[in-house]
C-alpha cells in the first residue's frame, strides 16, 4: 500500500494542528451523516495534554518525543479510531494500558523484529504512538539520536508504507479516510460531493446528538 498521492503536506505549513484536527472531526462528521447516524461515539480526539502529562511521558520513556507529535498531543491526547479502529496513542498509551501492552506482544515477536530488520528498521530504535485495537497494523515512530528520528513506520507483518514525521502520517490517513468516505456514500446512493479538505467543500452546519457517557 502506498501513500495516497496529495497525502503529504509540508512540515513548514503555516496551518496548526487545531486546523488539522478541526479537518479531521469533519471528516467524521461526514461519515456520521453518510451512514446514517445520528450520535457521537468514541472517535473523536481526546482532550489536549498538559505540559506535565508529557513532560511525564518522556521521563518514563527517556527521551524527548519528536516535535510533531508532541504538539499533536498539546492538541489532543489521543484519537480512538482515528483512522478504522486504529487509536493514535495518548500520553498515558505511550507507557501502559491494554493497546500498550498488546501491541508490545506483537513487537516482541520474533518474526516482527526478523520482519523490520529485513526493512532496515531495528526496533530498539523505535517506539509506537499508533496501534489497530484488533488488527496487527502498528505505527513506529523513530526515537531521538537514531537515523529514524521522529519518522513514522506502518508495519503488519511487513513494511507497509513510511512518513517522514507525525504530521505527514496524519494527513496520510486523513485522504484514506476520505477516501472511504467516499466509497461509503457511493454504497449508501449519495450523491458525489467535495470532502473536507478537498476543493469546493462548503462547510455547513451538521446536527448532532453527543453520546451519553
Amino acid at each position: 500500500m502506498t501513500t495516497p498521492e496529495n497525502a503529504s503536506t509540508s512540515q513548514n505549513s503555516r496551518i496548526g494542528w487545531p486546523e488539522y484536527i478541526g479537518l479531521g472531526c469533519l471528516i467524521y462528521l461526514e461519515q456520521i451523516e453518510a451512514e446514517g447516524r445520528s450520535q457521537l461515539d468514541r472517535s473523536l480526539p481526546k482532550v489536549h495534554a498538559t505540559e506535565d502529562e508529557v513532560i511525564a511521558a518522556e521521563m518514563h520513556l527517556g527521551f524527548q518525543l519528536p516535535a510533531s507529535y508532541r504538539t499533536f498531543l498539546l492538541a489532543a491526547n489521543g484519537w480512538p479510531n482515528f483512522h478504522h479502529d486504529v487509536a493514535i496513542f495518548s500520553t498515558s498509551e505511550l507507557t501502559d494500558g491494554p493497546l500498550y501492552q498488546r501491541t508490545q506482544s506483537i513487537l516482541g515477536l520474533p518474526e516482527t523484529t526478523d520482519a523490520l530488520a529485513a526493512d532496515d528498521i531495528p526496533i530498539v530504535d523505535y517506539f509506537p504512538i499508533a496501534a489497530s485495537a484488533t488488527d496487527i497494523d502498528i505505527f513506529l515512530m523513530g526515537k531521538p539520536e537514531t537515523p529514524g528520528a521522529g519518522a513514522v513506520v506502518w508495519f503488519a507483518d511487513k513494511l507497509i508504507d513510511q512518513y517522514t514525521d507525525f504530521h505527514d502520517f496524519y494527513m496520510a490517513m486523513l485522504e484514506y479516510n476520505r477516501r472511504a468516505l467516499h466509497r461509503l456514500r457511493e454504497r449508501n446512493g449519495l450523491p458525489p460531493k467535495p470532502l473536507p479538505g478537498e476543493k469546493g467543500y462548503q462547510t455547513r452546519r451538521i446536527i448532532i446528538e453527543e453520546a451519553e457517557g
